[in-house]
């Protein structure tokens, strides 16, 4: 336990900011005024189409559709944010973005189409960044085009995907093909674009490179993104009316941070930036909000980790963190300080909303690095990975994010062989924990404790295992995560059920306070997903209770905390709303 916690432990323990800045836009694209009425009754209707068809019972989704792209020009210090009438034309720039897909929705990116602001048809660039390895649809895609905007300028693109529109039948001047006087849209708008050219189909090119970092950003709704499940679960920010206090903390709390996040480094031992997966974390702010400016971060934080955390072999097939030793190989088992500061899930979050060539080569760099240590990690003197529940968490992570990218038999087999692993581990004990020696993992948190657990690494565990599930489908997990679930909730709790014990098995102590309810954040996505796997309500009913104590007991001063509360509780939301049906989910948003 770190000084900060130790000192903690002793004691008991501005409204909802804007936080998507680009939703006005998106949201009025097609023409219509925005809703007065709750926030999730502004969602483009064809978006809301894909995330509705997932929040029942996954019925297959549409076939076709559409989703507004919002372009941001980067703003120059002297430059107006708008072109004054008259102004010259700027010089067009290349835009690329990773668009994601919820699963079975797109076969084929020749299928995607691209219209400007006003409805004219874009040449359109695009190639598969990787697939859902348990149908083959594409998980994301690369699209790039030309776009011209001054700095500071920004403009609604539509991105069309499926079979294309039947073209219009032709109608006399002033009439719409089935012989109504037409309306006079505004340019760009859905009536007018009904009877535009079909957009041509977009040109496969496998040797097409991206340009995340160009001058102008493209991004998708965050309702878009959290239908897709791309990067797991999620829940706008914007439609998150039962825990506002989780949205205004979690931006004020980076935006104040002293001193500030970036600042900073690496450290082998002490606070560091990344830990907990800050890219991870940075891109589940962006998912949640759409907008620009939290891309920019999110995409700063993951080319930062890659130059200075990863270093790489000779050959560039294998990586491991910077805080391996000098001499490591693949017989040599990876530290634990190593598995846990190995970001699977961040590189391949850059990966797929970027397609970076960079993040892709970490992902299997560390990843084939990983698979060539399995045998050095388990069969040795100890199993590492059951060391505690983490390193057996950060293992999965960076397999499951290999095989998302490289699904080979082989690869299958290895992160298949972890979950075993994990399953096993789980049945040898009757309580539903993964029990351990805690006096091995940290004499210093506890003198004595041979059959033992963490609640918030078993968060970390099941956060890989429903990874790992959705990537194969393995029907085990639900076993496992309800079993992990019921001890937290039965066993795992503190006497006056405000929080978790930090350890639970302690024979010398009990934990039973609830100075680290700041924590719950990072747990309570457990009962989330005992809840989608089960359907079984009162996990949500547990998961909120725990959820108001930690919003309340948020410490996020320091980029550790921030990265654990971020990374959890956003897993968490998405699994609370997106997997409920239409009632359920609007009892939940209501908080009733």
């Amino acid at each position: 336990m770190d000084a900060q916690r130790v000192q903690a432990r002793p004691a008991a323990r501005r409204p909802l900011a804007a936080l998507l800045l680009a939703a006005p836009l998106l949201w009025t694209s097609c023409g219509r005024p925005p809703a007065r009425g709750p926030a999730a009754g502004r969602v483009e209707p064809r978006v809301r189409a894909v995330l509705e068809a997932h929040a029942a019972a996954r019925p297959a989704p549409p076939a076709e559709g559409s989703v507004p792209l919002l372009l941001v020009a980067d703003a120059a210090p002297s430059a107006p944010a708008k072109r004054p009438p008259g102004a010259a034309l700027p010089a067009q720039a290349d835009v690329s973005a990773g668009a994601p897909f919820a699963p079975g929705a797109l076969r084929d990116v020749r299928l995607l189409r691209l219209r400007d602001g006003r409805g004219a048809p874009i040449p359109l660039r695009a190639r598969p960044l990787a697939v859902w390895p348990l149908d083959g649809s594409i998980r994301s895609a690369l699209v790039a085009f030309r776009a011209a905007l001054a700095p500071g300028e920004r403009a609604i693109y539509t991105l069309e995907y499926g079979a294309p529109p039947r073209p219009a039948k032709s109608a006399p001047p002033g009439e719409d093909p089935a012989g109504a006087p037409r309306s006079r849209a505004p340019a760009g708008s859905p009536g007018q674009r009904a009877g535009a050219a079909v957009a041509p189909a977009a040109v496969l090119d496998e040797a097409l490179l991206p340009n995340p970092d160009g001058p102008i950003a493209a991004v998708l709704p965050p309702s878009w993104y959290a239908a897709s499940e791309v990067c797991g679960p999620q829940l706008p920010a914007m439609d998150d009316r039962r825990f506002p206090g989780f949205e205004s903390g979690i931006e004020r709390g980076l935006d104040r941070m002293t001193p500030a996040y970036d600042s900073y480094g690496v450290s082998c031992s002490g606070p560091h930036r990344t830990y907990y997966d800050g890219p991870h974390a940075l891109y589940q702010r962006f998912l949640r909000n759409g907008d620009a400016s939290r891309y920019r971060r999110a995409r700063a934080e993951a080319v930062w980790y890659r130059q200075h955390e990863l270093r790489f072999s000779p050959d560039r097939r294998l990586a491991v963190h910077v805080c391996a030793t000098e001499d490591w190989t693949p017989a040599k088992p990876l530290a634990w300080e190593v598995l846990r500061r190995t970001l699977g899930q961040g590189m391949l979050d850059d990966y797929l909303l970027t397609g970076d060539p960079a993040a892709k080569e970490a992902v299997l760099a560390t990843g084939e690095a990983l698979r060539q240590n399995l045998a050095a990690l388990t069969g040795g003197k100890e199993d590492v990975l059951r060391v505690t529940e983490r390193n057996m968490a950060w293992a999965m992570m960076t397999l499951s994010s290999y095989y998302a990218l490289d699904p080979r038999p082989e690869l299958l087999a290895a992160v298949r062989g972890l979950a075993d692993r994990a399953v096993a581990w789980q049945q040898q004990g009757a309580s539903g924990a993964f029990e351990h020696d805690i006096h091995r993992a940290d004499p210093s948190e506890c003198e004595r404790g041979p059959r033992g657990g963490s609640p918030f690494m078993t968060a970390l565990l099941v956060d890989a295992l429903m990874d790992y599930r959705a990537l194969t489908g393995d029907p085990r997990v639900r076993e496992v995560v309800a079993r992990a679930a019921g001890w937290l909730e039965e066993r795992a709790l503190t006497s006056d059920r405000r929080a978790f014990r930090y350890l639970w098995g302690c024979e010398t102590d009990a934990y039973d306070d609830s100075g680290t309810a700041d924590l719950n954040l990072l747990i309570v996505p457990v009962f989330g997903a005992a809840y989608a796997l089960t359907r079984d309500p009162r996990w949500i009913a547990v998961g909120d209770a725990l959820a108001d104590v930690g919003v309340k007991e948020m410490r996020v001063k320091q980029p550790k905390q921030w990265n654990q509360a971020m990374r959890g509780f956003g897993r968490y939301l998405g699994y609370r709303a997106a997997l409920a049906g239409p009632a359920m989910a609007a009892q939940l948003s209501a908080g009733r």
